[in-house]
């Protein structure tokens, strides 16, 4: 163990493989993988994330008491493997009007359209732009025209079934 470093923090800092995460997510306290999510050490930080990506269910319900603290740290990152753990992270979690932030919103929607944003963040931001958006027709409207503006260019066949099925949500709400 490295001066000053955790057996925890030690293990994330090295090469991990899935059985490794299964494990950790297992056996950590969800806490003690939050607080290395911002670890200077880009491969300590990424592997906290892809651990809490897989916490079983009892202990991912823990993590909705931190959901403002994960959404600072989706902005924030510069590692876009993080950022896509993160917002998966956050995909799992219920978005309650009294919940949404609209600098998270405003930043989903701006992952959206940007084509140099890898494909598995813009389809995140699509799912998380309207758990936020359907309270509110007039967001709604507003990803709407987003998802629009997305389909201008070349899509992913994922990112075009993910848009495709938001606007079909999108178009069943205004139906209502």
């Amino acid at each position: 163990m490295q001066d000053g470093m955790t057996d925890l923090e030690t293990t994330l800092s090295g090469r991990i493989h899935i059985d490794d995460v299964y494990r950790l997510a297992l056996m950590e306290k969800p806490e003690a993988l939050l607080s290395l999510l911002r670890s200077p050490d880009k491969h300590t930080a990424d592997n906290a994330a892809w651990v809490l990506t897989h916490l079983p269910h009892e202990k991912m319900v823990i993590l909705r008491q931190y959901q403002q603290e994960l959404i600072d740290e989706a902005m924030e990152t510069t590692s876009t493997t993080k950022r896509r753990l993160i917002m998966t992270l956050l995909e799992k979690q219920p978005f309650n009007e009294d919940t949404i932030r609209t600098d998270f919103l405003d930043f989903c929607l701006a992952q959206i359209i940007d084509v140099e944003v890898p494909v598995g963040i813009r389809s995140l931001a699509v799912k998380l732009s309207y758990a936020q958006c359907r309270y509110y027709p007039e967001l709604m409207s507003e990803l709407k025209a987003t998802l629009e503006l997305m389909g201008q260019g070349p899509l992913s066949p994922g990112a075009r079934s993910i848009r495709k099925r938001v606007l079909k949500e999108l178009d069943k709400a205004h139906l209502k």
